[in-house]
């Protein structure tokens, strides 16, 4: 996924400095109203994305230096009618007469973080949603045209459910370019731009897979060559847990889903050995993370990306059946010879909603320790699924985890460690970033318990390439806000900033809903929310911004 400022642009001047700006605070204030529930954090902009309900913001810098902010939406109707439209359909300003259109992809120049505009809606197909945004530049992929710009999108639901690419170069007219389809379950998939491998949740249907016989785990992990964006995807094969293969008979339920992969391939430390790499291939760029469950009984997987990929591209993986490709055998799933070198089971009560790698930290309270003083890190998170009146805490709680993959197998003896009984043993739960509900009763709305909507967490920030990456997450909490935490101490982080939006005329009677976040490599955090109240663009300020800027740090928000 590319998110990069263009190297001595004048951009990148005054993206350097947002950050220090931010410890002013003023200007922000006067120009937008600021929610009375916050800590550390101004709000700089705001669209209401015209009330549609929002999932994921992804932002790139464009050939011509604009910052540009795509956002995928849920499918529906927060409000319900609007003008008239029918069915999950709103009006949509932008164009001429506000044709009904469904909910998709909302194009928003950002580049001017105080005015955001929007520029325009690519509606997803009827019956289906795009919740899912990833973006590359025509000059990283290799079968792109420099100066162009691509969207690629899934499509989750209705008779053209699978995942779509389109010239996003004007973003007044994007353009289609290609597809796949009769996919099952789409939805938060990663491209590698300088490749064009893609890792999509999602499956084949049973009339388009070998032997005619579905994956039992819908949502398995399909991995596409997409380099060239103007044809479908090469299919290279279908990737999943133990049992949910076509012919596994056990376990009798499937196991969970994928609900998204990180791939670290274009990790600016790529090239980097992992903390305890036991050989050559045990680099941060030769590793991907994956998150399964969303709710509960999750998993999170380390993948080795030779392992996982055939030779044709760079990888070792030789199918062991003529189907192996569409229906692998046990051994392509599990042990010492799947791509799969970590395995991390959760308590049933938590799923894997998004598996945000941190890689080569040094704790300060480890160093005078003479091994294992460098650790590699996963922001775990784990979703609050229950709705409306049911969201009221009428469910498990919902965290986010960090959990250290320093050692990820004891296959392979990494350094300091010995061959175990079990090959998966490493990971290991270090920390809980947990936001107590009764932290609300200090603001009117009071205990997040009972405003409405869910309480708990739902995702991380995903970008590398953004300043406070392996200083400070960010977590969307649902109707708790976004909130920062300080991990430079993993097994101790400190909550150091938040902020929890207001309401306003488009937002669900359940109330807002901050659904997912993303900084940006100017510092600036965005979030939209998934009740309709819109996206914010957010600035640290004070010792939250100072963690970043110069190292500093934040007395714990109690």
């Amino acid at each position: 996924m590319h998110a990069s400022l263009v190297p001595g642009s004048k951009l990148k001047h005054a993206a350097l400095g947002a950050i220090a700006l931010a410890l002013v605070a003023g200007s922000a204030q006067a120009q937008i109203t600021q929610s009375a529930e916050r800590k550390n954090i101004n709000r700089l902009g705001h669209t209401d994305l015209q009330g549609r309900p929002s999932y994921q913001p992804n932002v790139i810098v464009y050939p011509d230096e604009r910052t540009i902010l795509f956002v995928g939406q849920h499918s529906g109707n927060p409000i319900g009618v609007v003008g008239g439209c029918p069915n999950n359909t709103l009006p949509n300003p932008l164009k001429a007469n506000s044709p009904c259109e469904n909910n998709g992809t909302m194009i928003i120049d950002v580049t001017d973080p105080a005015n955001p505009v929007e520029k325009f809606l690519i509606p997803a197909p009827p019956g289906g949603q795009s919740q899912m945004a990833r973006m590359c530049l025509g000059k990283d992929l290799p079968g792109g045209t420099a100066g162009k710009v691509y969207l690629q999108r899934n499509v989750q639901g209705g008779a053209q459910a699978g995942y779509e690419v389109w010239d996003v170069t004007d973003v007044t007219a994007p353009v289609f370019l290609s597809a796949i389809r009769n996919v099952r379950s789409t939805h938060k998939q990663w491209w590698e731009c300088k490749t064009g491998i893609t890792y999509a949740p999602g499956s084949k249907t049973a009339a388009n897979t070998a032997g005619g016989v579905a994956w039992r785990q819908s949502q398995a992990m399909l991995i596409l060559d997409w380099k060239n964006p103007n044809a479908p995807p090469i299919y290279i094969r279908t990737f999943g847990l133990p049992g949910g293969q076509p012919t596994a008979t056990f376990p009798p339920d499937a196991p969970n889903s994928l609900h998204g992969a990180i791939s670290a391939f274009e990790h600016p430390k790529a090239d980097q050995r992992l903390a305890r790499g036991a050989t050559a291939n045990d680099v941060i760029g030769n590793r991907i993370y994956a998150a399964w469950g969303v709710g509960d009984d999750g998993v999170m997987t380390i993948i080795d990306r030779k392992k996982l990929l055939p030779e044709a591209y760079g990888g070792t993986w030789a199918p062991a059946t003529p189907d192996s490709a569409d229906s692998p055998t046990e051994a392509e799933l599990y042990g010492p010879t799947s791509p799969t070198v970590g395995y991390y089971l959760m308590s049933p009560d938590q799923g894997g909603h998004t598996s945000m790698p941190v890689f080569g930290m040094q704790p300060p309270s480890f160093q005078k320790f003479n091994e294992f003083a460098t650790r590699d890190i996963v922001v775990l998170a784990s979703e609050a699924t229950a709705d409306g009146v049911n969201g009221r805490c009428n469910e498990a709680p919902h965290a986010t985890f960090l959990v250290d993959v320093t050692v990820e197998n004891s296959m392979t003896a990494p350094p300091g460690t010995r061959v175990e009984r079990d090959p998966y043993q490493g990971p290991m739960g270090l920390s809980t970033l947990w936001v107590q509900p009764q932290f609300g009763e200090r603001y009117p709305r009071g205990n997040y318990c009972a405003r409405g909507a869910r309480f708990g967490t739902h995702s991380s920030e995903e970008n590398f390439n953004n300043p406070a990456y392996g200083k400070l997450t960010a977590i969307a909490y649902f109707n708790a806000g976004v909130r920062l935490w300080d991990i430079r101490e993993p097994y101790n982080p400190v909550q150091v900033a938040f902020y929890v939006p207001e309401a306003n005329p488009n937002t669900d009677p359940d109330g807002y809903m901050t659904n997912n976040v993303e900084i940006d490599n100017r510092g600036l955090i965005y979030i939209v929310d998934r009740n309709g109240a819109g996206m914010d663009i957010l600035q640290m300020f004070g010792c939250a911004a100072a963690i970043v800027t110069s190292g500093g740090s934040c007395p714990p928000i109690q």
